[in-house]
């Protein structure tokens, strides 16, 4: 008969298997990625409604294709948003495992996004990992503009109309992106990758079936 374990017994084989609590990091990327999944879907209707449109454009097609960009800019503000929650939590818990809770809050706590993916892998582990492109953009030129896009919708400012109508016109055309919802899910992977690569010891989260969701 085998050997019941302890408290103690059971407590570190809770604390291996599961090192850390409060981690929601995988999370935010199913959120992110069935965000993306829907701006691509919603897009190619899109395009269907237009095609109808210029058939013979009918005010119920009209409409239907005002709600459906509608509906786009909710689904890319999710995938923004999310995806820099993402890398918010994956960065903090990285930093929290190799030091604690309070020392990463200490001394990483008053950094933004940007900062902590550039001197947090730096500190522990010697490599600048955003030095990476993806195509023709690396990794902290795409981060920076994820960060701003992700700025521009949590602190979201309001401005008066100009007094010209023609200005005023101009005034309500909605302002293009920072970063498309494709780009903004499309770089976790890689700086995940990237961190796993210069890691010697090989941060837990490496080391849970969930991630191996993100990276394949």
């Amino acid at each position: 008969m085998a050997k019941s374990m302890t408290r103690k017994e059971e407590l570190q084989l809770l604390k291996k298997l599961n090192p850390r609590v409060g981690f929601d990091g995988f999370l935010y990327y199913d959120i992110c990625r069935g965000a993306c999944a829907q701006v691509k879907k919603l897009k190619s209707e899109v395009v269907k409604v237009h095609a109808l449109i210029r058939k013979g454009g009918q005010l119920c097609r009209l409409g239907k294709g005002m709600r459906l960009l509608d509906e786009i800019k909710k689904q890319e503000s999710i995938t923004i948003a999310f995806a820099a929650m993402c890398l918010e939590a994956c960065i903090w818990d990285y930093a929290a495992s190799k030091t604690s809770k309070n020392k990463a809050e200490q001394n990483f706590g008053s950094l933004n996004l940007v900062a902590k993916w550039v001197v947090i892998p730096q500190l522990f582990c010697g490599s600048d990992i955003t030095k990476k492109r993806i195509d023709d953009t690396c990794l902290l030129d795409r981060l920076r503009k994820l960060v701003k896009e992700r700025n521009n919708l949590m602190h979201s400012k309001s401005t008066a109309l100009p007094d010209k109508l023609s200005d005023a016109k101009k005034a309500m055309i909605p302002k293009p992106r920072q970063i498309t919802a494709k780009e903004a899910f499309s770089i976790i992977r890689p700086l995940l990758e990237e961190l796993k690569k210069v890691d010697k010891a090989q941060w837990w989260l490496f080391k849970d079936f969930r991630y191996q969701r993100i990276i394949s």
